[in-house]
């Protein structure tokens, strides 16, 4: 619907002047100085008697005014509503993200995206990266936040961030008093030298962080000398908290268990060792402007959660 010819004499007429005008409607004053000519020409009638620079509407100017804010009302009224079809008629989106993440992030971003597009709906399929991994590849799912894996069928990775991985430790535990500080850093830091053949609290070996757990024992040339198996991170923290074993978390992640007072965390050695979250999603797919803004808000919301 494009009421261009009544935009233009009613933001016009509110201006009084075409340079104004012009400014407003993003136009060069000689082109709307031409085009309201013309009108008039066309019409047979002066809506704008001119005193100098001001354009001030006739008598007839002002019914046809009267006229045309209502026809722009009834435009903007029907633009909202083909809008809200637009967005009701938009298939749920579905995105899959880690279980432990989905508890501090989801609840922010629906509310947030909720109050720009109430009509669309989005669907969180949470629980372990190998999980929401094999959600991905039946189809099950449209996005994955996860720590990157390059194991998905024709999919791209965005990355969010470099999330760092911190050792939770006992608040007991011999191996605090090697902890140091390194300018700048929020957390203290610790080398893994001093945790060779400790008790580690670990994921299952499906699990992202078991992953890089083994990454992090290999770097470090360590052993671990019992490993206890838990697939929720707050089982794992809540032990580490009982003085059973060491741990680690990431970053996202610790805000929401700094009720567990009885567990130190530390950065791994003097460059922390951090994991890639992406968001992935398949080759070839054109993200709508809904999806768009749901996956910008889901992305501040993770970042929000490094903020220590």
């Amino acid at each position: 619907m494009n009421l261009k010819e009544q935009l233009y004499v009613c933001t016009l007429a509110r201006c009084q002047t075409i340079s104004k005008a012009a400014e407003e409607l993003y136009l060069s004053p000689s082109a709307l100085s031409v085009y309201i000519s013309n009108l008039e020409k066309y019409l047979g009638i002066r809506l704008f008697d001119r005193t100098g620079k001001s354009f001030v509407l006739t008598s007839i100017g002002e019914e046809y005014v009267i006229r045309a804010e209502k026809m722009l009302e009834m435009k903007e009224e029907f633009d909202g509503l083909v809008e809200k079809a637009l967005q009701k008629g938009h298939p749920p989106i579905r995105i899959g993200i880690q279980q432990r993440r989905a508890i501090s992030v989801v609840p922010r971003t629906l509310k947030r995206f909720m109050e720009a597009y109430p009509q669309v709906e989005v669907i969180f399929r949470d629980g372990p990266q190998d999980v929401i991994a094999e959600m991905y590849r039946k189809g099950a799912i449209d996005f994955m936040i996860a720590i990157y894996r390059d194991e998905l069928p024709d999919a791209c990775y965005e990355e969010i961030a470099q999330e760092q991985v911190l050792v939770a430790l006992p608040e007991h535990h011999p191996a605090n008093a090697f902890a140091y500080e390194v300018p700048g850093d929020a957390y203290k830091h610790i080398d893994m030298i001093h945790l060779d053949r400790e008790t580690f609290i670990l994921p299952s070996p499906t699990q992202s962080m078991r992953c890089t757990a083994n990454r992090i024992f290999e770097q470090a040339g360590i052993r671990p000398k019992q490993i206890i198996e838990l697939r929720h991170f707050d089982i794992i923290m809540s032990m580490v908290n009982q003085e059973m074993g060491i741990g680690f978390n990431r970053l996202g992640y610790v805000k929401d268990m700094e009720h567990l007072k009885g567990v130190n965390y530390y950065l791994i050695g003097p460059d922390p060792y951090c994991s890639k979250l992406v968001l992935a999603y398949r080759k070839g797919r054109v993200i709508s402007e809904c999806e768009a803004c749901l996956l910008q808000i889901l992305k501040e919301e993770i970042r929000n959660n490094y903020r220590v």
